[in-house]
């Protein structure tokens, strides 16, 4: 029997099958418009020194809102990730009005070599989203053994997607403090480690999601190396400190403790920036 392609093509001399091979890891173009850097942000110095000295960034699990999907039963999910911005330095103070302080700056041509991800932002009006609800909702339905099998990857599809999506607007906790914020001004990626690799759980049951076992399940991580993000001195482009005192405290921290040539620890304190002073000319 023919191939309908093959015949296809021979009946329509337009049509032509060209033999080219496919990229699969095409050159890195350094974007025009958006950072060429992505930031990680944290709250204490110490934070930041035991990222320079494991050389790998740690996720922990958060927990995120998803009610806007109107899901059956599940209004949160908690998975483990380390998040990104992709914000240029002049436009970075807002976020780190909520995020801290402290952070690390690395290339992005590493983290998109590296796999992180930006994520999706949705609306949740469109029918895109609703599209997305109604089918997440009829997989939840699955309960029989074999129709879970068999729609095994289709599962597995839908909740990848979920876990690098986000509404534009919405409400987040920071401290204390509940704000109502447009999430699409983070410009987030984000890093999920391969559960394959972590022997963690990607995502917490339902009934594990109160703050006590979330921290937990992230002092977990510290301790499976196989779930880091690591780095080497050469991909950091900015460590960013909150004052003069920190600089000092961190240039004193990598002559002393970090392990690399004299050359290499000046070259990593000369990529210290402090936001005080930053911001006075920005």
């Amino acid at each position: 029997m023919t191939d309908p392609l093959e015949e296809t093509t021979l009946e329509n001399p337009e049509i032509q099958v060209l033999d080219v091979p496919i990229d699969t890891h095409s050159p890195y173009l350094v974007p025009k418009q958006s950072a060429n850097v992505l930031f990680n942000f944290m709250k204490k110095l110490d934070y930041l020194k035991m990222t320079l000295l494991n050389k790998a960034l740690i996720p922990r699990y958060n927990l995120e809102d998803i009610s806007y999907l109107k899901l059956k039963d599940i209004k949160s999910i908690c998975f483990p990730m380390k998040c990104f911005c992709d914000i240029h330095l002049n436009k970075l103070v807002h976020h780190m009005e909520n995020y801290g302080d402290y952070g690390i700056g690395l290339h992005k041509e590493w983290g998109i070599d590296n796999g992180i991800q930006p994520i999706n932002y949705v609306n949740t009006e469109s029918d895109l989203i609703k599209d997305f609800a109604h089918v997440f909702n009829l997989a939840l339905e699955i309960d029989d053994i074999d129709d879970s099998t068999r729609y095994e990857k289709y599962n597995n599809y839908l909740l990848m997607n979920l876990l690098f999506m986000k509404p534009l607007n919405g409400n987040m906790t920071t401290g204390s403090e509940n704000k109502y914020m447009n999430f699409h001004d983070e410009r987030e990626w984000r890093f999920i480690p391969n559960p394959r690799d972590s022997e963690m759980p990607l995502i917490l049951p339902q009934q594990h999601l109160n703050p006590d076992t979330i921290n937990m399940y992230s002092n977990g991580l510290t301790i499976r190396e196989n779930s880091w993000l690591k780095l080497d001195f050469k991909h950091i482009k900015y460590l960013v400190v909150h004052s003069e005192a920190d600089r000092e405290e961190l240039i004193s921290f990598i002559m002393d403790k970090i392990s690399a040539d004299k050359q290499g620890r000046l070259i990593l304190c000369s990529k210290i920036l402090v936001f005080k002073e930053l911001k006075e000319d920005w």
